[in-house]
């Protein structure tokens, strides 16, 4: 009986070594099957995150790209407004001179307020620096100048026709004389003569011409060839006809640069 229960008691410490063994096996092999699907899993996870953070990466360098172009459409559209708000400012004072100017009248606050819109830099600013600053009181127009040269063509005449040596009182009676009983040279055929009366009778003359027809600044080239006293009497007229022609070369220039601004701001940014 204590043999059967011996061997019994053996079989049975058997069993359970063959099962602890078989649990130790079986647990290990889980345990390495768990580590590797383990590992598995975190590689994947690990792959996931980096083609997250890729994606992320290249959604950032987008928007950044997108709001690159956006600061740039907004800074051209501010230089846009800018530029317009200044062409306009510029436009309207150079209009406002321009009127005042072409007509005579005096343009002190017109000429203030374009140097104030255009700046110290420029076309424009170079311009305004070529007008006179007789200006501000008025610039006689070509109607003024060439109902004045009427007066200082006869005063001309006579101071050309004194004789030499005779500046005083009854030198410039006989230059009146002489200039009332002569007969002014046609400037379409001057005549040729060492005599200085004579010629400076045919610079007055084509002058005359020039400014009859408008051309004030061909007349001015044509006084500046005159001489002694008839160049002094004539220099007031001259002075004049210069200012004018220095302020209407100035307003084209301005003219023309507020038409390219404009036109730039047509044509958008």
């Amino acid at each position: 009986m204590s043999r059967v229960k011996a061997t019994s008691e053996a079989k049975e410490q058997e069993t359970r070594d063959i099962l602890n063994s078989e649990t130790k096996r079986i647990a290990s092999d889980l345990e390495v099957e768990y580590q590797q699907k383990l590992q598995n899993d975190l590689a994947q996870m690990k792959e996931r995150h980096v083609q997250e953070l890729e994606r992320y990466a290249a959604s950032m360098a987008g928007l950044q790209d997108k709001l690159s172009s956006l600061e740039s459409r907004l800074e051209v559209s501010r230089n846009y407004e800018s530029g317009s708000k200044k062409a306009h400012r510029v436009s309207a004072a150079a209009l406002a001179l321009a009127n005042k100017l072409e007509v005579g009248e005096g343009a002190a606050v017109e000429l203030a307020a374009l140097k104030g819109a255009a700046g110290e830099e420029g076309v424009i600013a170079s311009a305004v620096g070529m007008i006179p600053r007789s200006a501000e009181g008025g610039v006689p127009t070509v109607a003024d100048l060439q109902a004045s040269f009427d007066k200082a063509y006869v005063i001309g005449r006579q101071a050309a026709m004194v004789p030499a040596g005779r500046a005083g009182l009854d030198g410039q009676l006989l230059g009146m004389l002489f200039a009332k009983l002569s007969v002014p040279p046609s400037p379409d055929a001057l005549p040729t003569s060492d005599d200085e009366a004579i010629i400076t009778d045919g610079i007055l003359s084509v002058a005359r011409k020039y400014v009859q027809s408008g051309d004030i600044e061909k007349a001015v080239e044509h006084l500046n060839k005159l001489k002694g006293q008839t160049a002094f009497v004539m220099n007031e007229w001259k002075t004049n006809a210069l200012d004018r022609v220095s302020t209407e070369r100035a307003l084209k220039v301005i003219k023309l640069e507020c038409a390219l601004l404009n036109k730039d701001l047509v044509n958008g940014p």
